[in-house]
């Protein structure tokens, strides 16, 4: 879950880039500005072979990296980069010695003024833990489509040699759009467990998400329920490839990824087992209150403040879920909002930045965050309704210093409604020094993910590994 939902810019991951040819820039070249107080990174690179030129946008705030740009048209005194899945566009024009771009961001139907400076390319990360070749395992790259072939899905699966029957994992990447490994600040956590599990006698299928990589379907239009399917998908696909064993498929989900492993694990029987990393155990809703609070009371927040945002969230999701009609939503948005802001004393509105020219960009970004279907699905999400029915085997780990998925509320979750289900087989772990990607942190705050070498504490993949291979298989 990205920690800054609320007064923030939407941004979400990657779409395919297309490569065209740039004008008298090097060979990598990286811009830095400031939009509804985010910092936007802009990379531009270029290939080796080919000279052609990719880019990709970066919100570090939001712990959004590798945002590919889906169409670059670069002029000698033009830039124009598009993000199709985030339906957004920027447009700049340089000055004369290529260090400034001077332009337009557009973003569901609004235009807000970006300007980006160039500034030094970034160090490369230090990465201990990636995978190295070669690996004593089989690798396969894999396509395969839903029933109707509407979607296509874009796969690394790995599977241990001369093994027949082995058990098998999907795994199930968090908000946002992720790549198979879920890439995030040079960070491949999926590789980094994939290449764990395999090691040690279990297959592991991991997916691009839509709109990433080699996947394809809707984005914007999509919920946990529509991802729920895709993963369903790929439980089919495990079930037609020799060596697996169909018995002994189960889930591994991190962040909302296990919102969703339950989510499938009450309409089939074909789940063995569920890990969630940080997954949720209360309500949405409830969820992103801990998170806000959490996040503004750092930042010198009062609880009167607290207050006053979640009116603010409140009055947005309740015009949301009463209006279907689009223009009829934006006329009484645009009525509340107005009327909200008169009853908010002007020291609230300055710290908050609802002042000058950035408080209708944020005002407006924060409205289409609460508008978008994925979002209302979530704040309605009530774990309940999936983990009270679960019987299989559950493994819920959180760690301590997650400021994202607070542990004792979800753990607690876990424990409750796993409980309730009747559920004899279910452990869960607090593991106290790890934050939301489960590295071990100082004080977990998002800013901290990409300074930290470690992807993810050893401690974890053994923790999994064991619990998975110390299961009975099923019959």
């Amino acid at each position: 879950m990205n920690l800054n939902r609320f007064f923030t810019l939407l941004l979400l991951l990657s779409t395919s880039a297309v490569k065209l040819s740039a004008q008298n820039l090097p060979a990598k070249t990286t811009w830095e500005g400031t939009l509804a107080n985010l910092g936007i990174i802009l990379t531009i690179s270029e290939d080796s072979l080919t000279k052609q030129k990719t880019a990709e946008f970066a919100v570090p705030q939001q712990n959004a990296t590798g945002i590919k740009v889906s169409k670059l048209i670069i002029t000698p005194d033009s830039l124009t980069a598009d993000a199709a899945v985030m339906s957004s566009a920027y447009t700049a024009a340089f000055n004369s010695n290529k260090t400034t771009l001077t332009g337009l961001w557009k973003q569901r139907g609004g235009t807000y003024p970006l300007t980006l400076k160039r500034v030094a390319n970034k160090a490369g990360y230090n990465r201990p833990q990636m995978p190295k070749a070669p690996f004593p395992y089989r690798e396969e790259k894999v396509i395969y489509y839903n029933k109707d072939r509407s979607i296509q899905y874009g796969a690394t699966l790995t599977i241990p040699k001369s093994v027949q029957n082995v058990p098998a994992v999907i795994l199930i990447t968090g908000s946002g759009q992720e790549d198979r490994d879920e890439t995030i600040f040079g960070h491949k956590l999926f590789w980094v467990i994939a290449d764990h599990l395999t090691r040690n006698g279990i297959a592991v299928l991991r997916v691009d998400d839509r709109g990433v990589g080699e996947t394809t379907g809707d984005v914007m239009g999509a919920t946990s329920a529509d991802f729920a399917k895709d993963v369903m998908v790929g439980i089919d696909y495990l079930k037609g490839h020799p060596g697996i064993d169909i018995k002994n498929i189960g889930l591994i989900g991190h962040s909302e990824g296990g919102v969703i492993a339950p989510l499938i694990a009450v309409q089939t029987d074909d789940v063995a087992f569920i890990v969630s990393l940080a997954g949720v155990g209360i309500k949405g809703e409830d969820l992103m209150k801990i998170q806000n609070r959490t996040a503004y009371l750092k930042n010198g927040f009062t609880e009167d403040d607290v207050a006053r945002t979640e009116s603010f969230m409140l009055m947005a999701r309740t015009l949301a879920d009463r209006y279907t009609n689009r223009d009829s939503l934006k006329a009484a948005y645009e009525q509340s909002k107005a009327d909200w802001l008169k009853q908010q004393p002007d020291a609230f509105l300055a710290k908050a930045g609802l002042k000058g020219k950035s408080s209708e960009a944020l005002l407006n970004q924060l409205s289409a965050t609460m508008f978008m279907p994925w979002m209302r699905y979530f704040l309605n999400y009530d774990p309940a309704t999936t983990l009270t029915k679960i019987k299989i085997p559950v493994l819920a780990l959180n760690g301590g210093k997650d400021v994202q998925v607070s542990a004792k509320e979800n753990l607690a979750g876990f424990n409750a409604l796993l409980t309730q289900a009747g559920n004899k087989d279910f452990n869960t772990v607090l593991l106290p020094n790890l934050n939301h990607m489960f590295q071990n942190a100082g004080t977990g705050d998002v800013s901290e993910y990409s300074t930290i070498d470690e992807t993810i504490s050893p401690e974890v993949l053994d923790i999994i590994t064991k619990w998975i291979n110390g299961l009975k298989p099923r019959k």
